[in-house]
């Protein structure tokens, strides 16, 4: 019985110990383990390496970044975040962002809740509250993301105050020029048959209804700081009344400074606007201020905006929203303080249309237009210009001019003069050559069609000239009460029946007052 026990034992004790590893075995076994756990740890360093770098972007972002949990609560902040509210990390990691909400914008908690939940995303801009009480405005956006194994928010989060403090100027201006526009239509200012001006301007000649009454606009919104834009065909002195609306106002006490967006090649259109660094190009051997710091103070006369670079237009309209821009080859902003005004002989809002000019930045300037009337509509200013002209003339040449004759003058004043001013200058110096002492004599440029310099001109065309005086006298009022067709004894439609057929259109270059 004893030696039945003892071989069971013995039968039992060869099994478990063939269940036993071999010391081979343990030591494989071994190996296997500590390239697991190498491995491990590479995947460990790894991540530690991916969590510093990402780590690094984090707190080193421009703008604030915040990460909120589901309930809303801060989990983490960057260092710009924390600045931006003035709470240290660990303040800003107990609060939630009710706390750091306006009350007046807390409505968007649940808004943002929504939008994320919905779209995985939100984007709003909300007024904000600094730990020392003062509120500013944000713009904020944030989307969904999984942070330690859970849903959470990263917002990416910008101070807007400036921006916001901008708008609230613009609008303001715009309120105020509303509210003069309005005043200006009650006291009929622009239909009135004597328009009082406060200033005399000498270097701008005339003295018909028309050109008083942009001389009345320039007056009033000279006293502002609001940006003109003047719209008017080649010729008809722009540029002129840009430096009367620079010598009436604040900044009379330094010189405008002049660019023509048309004269200079796009390629130097930015150096020349904003000025570049020495090196920040090629042929960029010295450090050149640009016109906007050379005008900080005074008035920049952008002439013929219609033709800056559509590259250069939205940085044209950071510094009319904001007043800043970089040199080329400097990052440092540049502030300044330059009221525009801008001309253009084109249809800006069909070049809008077309999609050659910013939208922004045409409202931005069309804050105030002034339509800067063609020599077609001031035909009785043309004897004016005429002497004054043959006054300068004269004087340079050696010429002594006494009389024109009655019937010269009318054919001046009928011609229709498609380059205004400027051309009516060149016809009487050419004139004044030919000339000899005593009389002036002129030959008129050959048109296209009629000859309506001719002694006898067509009745259309004396019909043409009528009609156009009465419409720039009743401000291009057809119908209504002292509108145009009233006066003429006229059914409305006739008259604008008449107006096609002679070829009369009201600029359509922005709203006549």
């Amino acid at each position: 019985m004893e030696n039945e026990t003892s071989d069971s034992h013995t039968f039992t004790d060869a099994i478990e110990m063939s269940k036993k590893p071999t010391y081979e075995e343990l030591v494989r076994k071994n190996e296997e383990l500590e390239k697991e756990a190498l491995r491990c740890r590479q995947m460990e360093k790894a991540l530690l390496g991916k969590e510093s770098q990402y780590r690094k972007i984090f707190d080193s972002a421009m703008d604030g970044l915040l990460i909120f949990d589901r309930k809303g609560r801060i989990v983490e902040a960057n260092p710009q975040a924390c600045r931006m509210y003035g709470y240290d990390h660990a303040e800003m990691t107990t609060l939630s962002r009710e706390d750091i909400m306006h009350p007046d914008y807390h409505y968007l908690f649940e808004v943002f809740r929504r939008e994320t939940k919905a779209r995985g995303m939100f984007s709003a801009e909300s007024k904000d509250v600094k730990k020392d009480g003062s509120h500013f405005y944000i713009e904020i956006r944030g989307t969904d993301f999984n942070y330690n194994d859970r849903k959470h928010v990263l917002a990416i989060v910008r101070d807007v105050t400036e921006r916001k403090r901008t708008e609230e100027s613009l609008r303001e201006a715009l309120s105020s020029i509303e509210q003069l526009k309005e005043r200006l239509e009650s006291e009929n200012v622009y239909l009135r048959e004597e328009i009082e001006l406060r200033y005399q301007h000498k270097e701008i000649i005339g003295q018909s209804e028309a050109i008083r009454r942009t001389l009345s606009q320039v007056e009033r919104v000279a006293e502002t700081a609001a940006t003109v834009l003047l719209i008017g065909e080649t010729g008809t002195g722009k540029e002129l009344l840009a430096r009367a609306i620079h010598r009436l106002s604040d900044r009379r006490g330094k010189s405008m400074v002049t660019v023509n967006c048309a004269a200079i090649p796009a390629s130097l259109m930015e150096s020349e606007l904003f000025g570049h660094e020495k090196g920040a190009f090629t042929h960029a051997y010295t450090r050149q201020i640009g016109r906007f710091e050379i005008a900080n103070g005074s008035t920049l006369f952008l002439d013929e905006i219609s033709e800056l670079p559509p590259e250069l237009q939205a940085k044209l309209l950071r510094v009319l929203q904001a007043g800043e821009f970089e040199r080329l080859g400097n990052s440092r902003t540049i502030q300044v303080d330059v009221r525009i005004i801008a001309a253009t002989n084109k249809d800006l809002s069909q070049a809008v249309a077309e999609g050659r000019f910013r939208e922004d930045l045409f409202y931005r300037l069309n804050v105030f237009p002034i339509v800067v009337p063609p020599l077609r509509e001031r035909r009785d200013d043309i004897p004016l210009f005429v002497w004054e002209f043959v006054r300068e003339f004269g004087k340079a040449m050696g010429k002594h001019i006494e009389t024109i004759s009655r019937k010269t003058m009318e054919a001046l004043q009928l011609y229709p003069w498609p380059g205004n001013v400027r051309e009516l200058r060149n016809v009487v110096e050419r004139a004044m050559i030919l000339s000899g002492h005593g009389t002036l004599t002129v030959e008129l440029p050959a048109l296209k069609g009629p000859d309506i310099a001719s002694e006898s001109p067509r009745l259309e065309d004396v019909e043409r000239h009528h009609i156009t005086g009465i419409l720039v006298k009743t401000g291009w009022r057809v119908r209504g009460k002292n509108g145009a067709a009233g006066i003429l004894g006229l059914k409305p439609s006739t008259l604008e029946s008449k107006m096609k057929k002679l070829g009369i259109y009201r600029p359509n270059l922005a709203e006549m007052p």
